[in-house]
């Protein structure tokens, strides 16, 4: 005989104390910003320092503060008010308005009474009512002001007569006009006048009139061989001249011809014909006395070079030296090299002018 196990539900059942749910662990605040973990009541994370919400801090935020700035202001507005309307009260208490003063014409102003009776103030005529006399006396404001040009009345005149000041005084004006214009044209037809003159003067160089033996040859090497006469090149013939010869076949002449002055005095241009074109001359001069003893000497001022002498214009030759302000007292021609043909230097005519 088989025997079968029954087993027991009641048993198998588990306990409904022992199945029950765990109660759930309290909930745990955090930082929204870090996830720090926070106490009940804490109003900022003590990790990254953000203020939580729900806190006492953020419930009220500012209003202490705003309500202390609105109570300051308040306090500040009136005492401003209160002292504005003190000064105001004060001011209109104690200031008085200036004293208009009549302003009284001097002697040069005064005029003759008019012989309208003025009305007393007090006893003026209404408003409504025109007076008939047009030349009554201005009012308080119109006697601070000065008389126009047009109410200034006549002054009478040492024959009787009256005259107007206004007419008096432009009659002066036109007349220091008129006088001030002839006085300044007269003075500029001067100036041109004289300006012009100059000017001609100035573009016109005059001859130098030399003294009997003011030319003479310069030859401190002993170049010169034709012991020419200096005085024909000034003596006004163009068939005579004063000729400087050196060497046959030599390549510089290395002499030359001085000109005396009659005193210090400048030199503008100097004027020459010759027989024998084609030289080349250096033009010196000094303020000395006496010739330097060389032309290498350094009381020789060097004042211009001129090549081809008289080649393009049939042998006359006119040489600029500027303004002539520098005052000489003798002036150099120094040959340098011969001319086209031959070895002879030949000067017909020459003129200094200043």
């Amino acid at each position: 005989m088989t025997l079968q196990l029954l087993r027991d539900t009641e048993t198998d059942k588990p306990d409904a104390a022992t199945e029950a749910p765990a109660p759930a662990p309290p909930e745990t605040r955090t930082c929204p910003k870090c996830s720090a973990p926070l106490e009940d009541g804490q109003d900022w994370c003590l990790n990254c320092g953000e203020a939580q919400p729900g806190g006492r801090r953020v419930s009220l935020p500012g209003k202490r503060a705003t309500a202390t700035v609105l109570a300051l202001t308040t306090v500040l507005v009136g005492g401003a008010v209160a002292a504005s309307y003190a000064a105001l009260q004060d001011g209109s208490e104690t200031a008085t308005p200036p004293a208009q003063l009549a302003q009284v014409p001097t002697a040069s102003q005064a005029a003759p009474a008019p012989t309208t009776a003025v009305p007393d103030a007090s006893t003026a005529v209404p408003s409504d009512t025109v007076p008939s006399d047009t030349s009554a006396a201005p009012s308080d404001t119109d006697s601070l002001l000065p008389p126009d040009a047009g109410d200034t009345p006549d002054i009478p005149d040492s024959s009787g007569g009256t005259s107007s000041p206004a007419d008096t005084t432009t009659s002066d004006t036109t007349t220091g006009t008129s006088t001030g214009t002839t006085k300044t044209d007269s003075t500029a037809d001067t100036r041109t006048s004289t300006s012009t003159t100059k000017t001609e003067t100035e573009t016109e160089p005059v001859k130098i009139d030399l003294a009997d033996g003011a030319g003479s040859l310069y030859d401190p090497f002993t170049r010169d061989t034709a012991a020419g006469d200096a005085a024909k090149a000034f003596d006004g013939d163009p068939n005579t001249s004063f000729p400087v010869t050196v060497a046959p076949g030599s390549t510089q002449i290395g002499a030359g011809l001085a000109v005396a002055l009659p005193k210090l005095q400048g030199v503008r241009e100097i004027e020459l014909k010759t027989k024998t074109p084609g030289f080349k001359i250096e033009i010196y001069a000094t303020d000395e006395e006496d010739l330097p003893p060389d032309v290498l000497d350094t009381r020789w001022a060097h004042l211009k070079d001129v090549k081809g002498v008289g080649s393009d214009t049939d042998g006359a030759e006119t040489v600029n030296l500027g303004s002539g302000s520098t005052k000489y007292r003798h002036v150099l021609l120094w040959f340098t090299a011969p001319p086209t043909e031959g070895s002879t230097v030949r000067i017909s005519e020459l003129k200094l002018l200043g």
